[in-house]
């Protein structure tokens, strides 16, 4: 922790401690209320409170907006400093998934997946990587029909803007690709950065290593992404991740998902993803479809 960094913390805790407005006219039991809902942490909860005392406490808005202040910037401080403390493996937290799908296109197939996602955010870097795996049981006997798996590490300029780098592996046979590396690099920008909504937009260069069924290619790509999150309510959240990576042909991912908690960390999702080879090998169809239906366990 830095010498800044620990003045701050020091100092907005002893505002929390010996309130400058401990003599004044605020009932003890509204002040309670407002540090109680400012430490929630809860954005409606703090509003409806806020509104509350105010209207019930004429004359004492600007002390009531100091409260939160204070709490808040307390809150924050004790934050950065976790942040900035915290080893490479503390902090993350992620969720795996397990469940069935269906897959149209070049395959007509019901298969297990399974899924893991893990992302830590630091006072600087964040560290995204998430894996999901297709399992078809066919007559043979299980085969992994599809494999996509990834690690991103952002470096945050600001609150919106990042630079990031990415390593992608893809293994999908039924689409003719045996194997599939990718290597990006390029800047991101959060668009919207809302309390419901949430939507990052990424651009940058790209290195893509295919071995198809039928031949081999190494190709030097852009690639796009769009990661949006819409939380429609305390239990239900809508997302929808696209990439897209252009060289001498195209390839397209689209997942979109609906995600639904159960009850304590257990959820349900329901996703449908779209996947898009402008140039797929001979015979093979362009576009493949797979519905999933999962279990999410958040840790």
């Amino acid at each position: 922790m830095t010498i800044h960094r620990a003045i701050i913390l020091l100092t907005a805790s002893a505002a929390l401690a010996h309130p400058a407005w401990a003599q004044s006219d605020l009932p003890p039991a509204v002040r309670q209320m407002v540090e109680a809902a400012a430490n929630s942490g809860d954005p409606a909860k703090i509003a409806a409170v806020v509104a509350v005392a105010k209207e019930t406490n004429k004359g004492a808005e600007a002390e009531i907006d100091r409260i939160v202040a204070d709490i808040a910037a307390t809150k924050a401080a004790q934050r950065e400093a976790q942040l900035a403390s915290a080893g490479f493996f503390e902090g993350w937290k992620g969720a795996g998934q397990l469940g069935a799908s269906v897959s149209t296109g070049n395959s007509q197939t019901k298969s297990l997946t399974i899924g893991l996602n893990l992302e830590r955010d630091g006072l600087n870097w964040r560290h995204r990587a998430d894996a999901l795996v297709d399992i078809v049981d066919n007559d043979g006997g299980a085969d992994q029909e599809r494999i996509l798996a990834g690690y991103q590490i952002d470096y945050k300029f600001s609150g919106r803007l990042y630079a990031w780098g990415r390593f992608e592996y893809e293994r999908n046979r039924e689409a003719g690709i045996q194997r599939r590396f990718a290597e990006s690099a390029g800047l991101g920008w959060r668009a919207v950065d809302g309390e419901a909504v949430k939507w990052d937009l990424e651009a940058g260069p790209a290195l893509r290593q295919t071995k198809f069924v039928t031949y081999s290619e190494n190709t030097v790509a852009a690639r796009g992404a769009s990661r949006f999150l819409w939380a429609l309510s305390d239990s239900t959240a809508f997302t929808n991740d696209t990439a897209i990576f252009l060289d001498s042909a195209a390839s397209i991912s689209n997942t979109a998902a609906l995600t639904s908690k159960l009850f304590g960390s257990l959820s349900t999702r329901l996703s449908f993803n779209l996947a898009w080879e402008e140039e797929p090998p001979l015979g093979l169809e362009k576009l493949d479809t797979t519905t999933r239906i999962t279990l999410v366990y958040d840790f």
